[in-house]
């Protein structure tokens, strides 16, 4: 029990570890775990990847040409709760716990175990898995390249369901980063200032979003094979202090029968660059992201 702390600096420690408490339980559940505490990490030539066994060998840290971009507050990957459930997926297990099936690390083609504190250098690093999710089959694919970050789900429905909410990617960007840029398929560009008021920004179906972070000079795009037909929020940042985390989410108060599948994949890439051409920087991302893709130069 904590005592009741009447000195004013007593007071404000006891805040501040209020404060920590509740930023780390925004990345960490209780209780079992999908996976060991195991931390493997890949590095390429511009991108340091961490993995974490614990949040269902989803990512764990993100660094771009050195820096951290997205950080281990919050999880990555897919979470799905059922209409009037609670999360299951990745770190969450407040609903149920990521069942992994089977999980495989390769590094230029050569079979690299899962061991904690590994780090494994190449130009191609790919860990394949399959789990369950409740009544849904996961086959994930991540792939790191020298440049870029490809990220496959491939999702099938093994028992009739309502779906609450499915997240199918979350990525918990910096809290540092202060713009978010955005392109529709129609072409129209959309923007926007982040104010860590808590609200989600974007609440669209666009063919890329981008986001700059001036403390590192890093723009890091999300850009997307198939614009994903999102329901609820759809492609949003959530403007939080702790980070502005970018959701997908495909399915909201839905029912899907036995047997449905569906797909999402996302690329991720960055750049450096200034505060007053990042815009334009990320812009000319996508569209050498969208030409590497039709040169099969980029391939899941």
């Amino acid at each position: 029990m904590i005592p009741f702390i009447r000195h004013p600096q007593s007071r404000l420690g006891l805040f501040i570890i209020m404060g920590l408490l509740q930023a780390a339980s925004l990345s960490f559940a209780a209780g079992p775990k999908p996976g060991p505490p195991h931390v493997v990490t890949v590095e390429t030539r511009d991108l340091k990847v961490e993995f974490a066994g614990d949040r269902a060998w989803t990512f764990h840290r993100i660094l771009f040409k050195g820096d951290v971009v997205a950080g281990r507050v919050g999880f990555y990957g897919t979470v799905f709760a059922a209409e009037g459930g609670k999360w299951i997926g990745t770190g969450h297990n407040e609903g149920g716990i990521e069942q992994i099936k089977r999980v495989t690390l390769t590094v230029d083609g050569k079979p690299c175990d899962l061991t904690d504190k590994a780090v494994y250098r190449g130009r191609r690093a790919e860990i394949r898995k399959q789990s369950m999710m409740g009544p849904l089959v996961l086959e994930a694919t991540y792939i790191v390249t020298d440049d870029c970050i490809m990220e496959r789900h491939r999702y099938e429905v093994t028992e009739d369901v309502k779906i609450g909410t499915l997240y199918a990617f979350m990525h918990p960007w910096l809290p540092g980063t202060t713009e978010w840029i955005a392109e529709k398929p129609d072409g129209t560009i959309l923007e926007g200032k982040f104010d860590n008021t808590g609200n989600f920004k974007l609440r669209d179906d666009p063919k890329w979003t981008a986001i700059y972070n001036p403390q590192n000079r890093r723009a890091m795009l999300a850009w997307y094979p198939d614009p994903l037909a999102g329901q609820g929020i759809k492609t949003s940042y959530w403007d939080k202090t702790v980070y502005h985390k970018l959701y997908n989410q495909i399915y909201s108060h839905t029912a899907l029968t036995k047997g449905t599948t569906f797909e999402a994949a996302v690329i991720i890439r960055g750049v450096e660059t200034d505060e007053a051409s990042w815009k334009q920087a990320a812009k000319m991302l996508a569209t050498e992201t969208k030409s590497h893709i039709e040169r099969k130069e980029i391939r899941f």
